[in-house]
């Protein structure tokens, strides 16, 4: 073989090896969309994470907290579920490793003795306009009731609604949340863990309605688990006409072992 005929051979290599790692479950590269066509102004990325049971155990190991840190650095602002912790110590702990952010810890949620938090984390350079926990929710429309936070990002307003979504009650959650927004301004944007996919929801059906003339940035297609044997896009974020304009790009963030969480960190870029 030449040298030149080896030289084509290795690059047909290097190009099948990412070709192939593209398309394995649990591959770390990220598949994006980019819209690119609305307007333009400061741009942020948005990240929400189920972080599956984050207590004590996990908080105490010195390598995983690092592993969170720095996935949460490479975004503005990241929404969290699934914090589980009776001694509201883990929380704050992560928070201490991001020196460049401000951390905001929901209130303990849940119909049983098995109770979650949210918590919000964003940079220290963006503005927080307004902030509203929904729990306790009088009409008990939600296992874990929504948070709510407005940010000023320049030039206009946005509103994330934060919702981990009770596997089997979605089409229910959904819809009480979407009733919620009916009346709500300005553009909003629902992100978070809404196990919207697989056995618990069927985004195709005639039947799911839910947020139906909003903007899904994460589509059905995308897998956002991390097991090899399941492929569900259950983390989701939805926009409204508003917010859709803002819209730039998503992407699910698949540099997550099976020891930080059974989620993907899903993200979109707005601006």
């Amino acid at each position: 073989m030449d040298g030149k005929t080896a030289a084509i051979t290795a690059v047909a290599s290097i190009l099948i090896i990412a070709a192939i790692a593209l398309l394995l479950p649990g591959s770390d590269q990220q598949r994006t969309h980019t819209n690119d066509s609305g307007p333009s102004g400061p741009e942020i990325r948005v990240a929400a994470w189920n972080i599956q049971r984050f207590g004590p155990d996990k908080a105490g190991n010195s390598t995983l907290m690092g592993e969170y840190a720095d996935r949460i650095r490479q975004y503005d602002i990241v929404f969290l579920q699934e914090i589980t912790d009776a001694t509201n110590e883990s929380f704050p702990l992560l928070c201490s490793l991001l020196t460049d952010y401000r951390c905001i810890n929901g209130s303990k949620a849940g119909r049983t003795s098995y109770r979650e938090q949210y918590g919000m984390v964003y940079r220290k350079n963006l503005s927080l306009l307004a902030y509203r926990d929904l729990n306790p929710d009088i009409l008990d429309r939600w296992e874990r009731p929504p948070l709510e936070a407005t940010f000023g990002l320049g030039g206009y307003n946005m509103t994330f609604v934060l919702l981990h979504a009770k596997p089997s009650d979605v089409g229910k959650e959904m819809r009480d949340l979407e009733t919620l927004l009916m009346t709500a301004d300005g553009d909003l944007a629902v992100i978070g863990d809404l196990n919207a996919d697989c056995d618990y929801y069927k985004p195709a059906s005639v039947n799911s309605t839910e947020f139906d003339s909003w903007f899904w940035a994460i589509p059905d297609s995308e897998d956002t688990t991390v097991s090899r044997n399941t492929h569900c896009a259950y983390d989701r974020i939805i926009l409204n006409d508003g917010a859709k304009q803002r819209f730039k790009e998503y992407g699910v963030d698949r540099n997550v072992t099976g020891g930080m969480s059974d989620h993907y960190l899903v993200w979109m870029r707005i601006g």
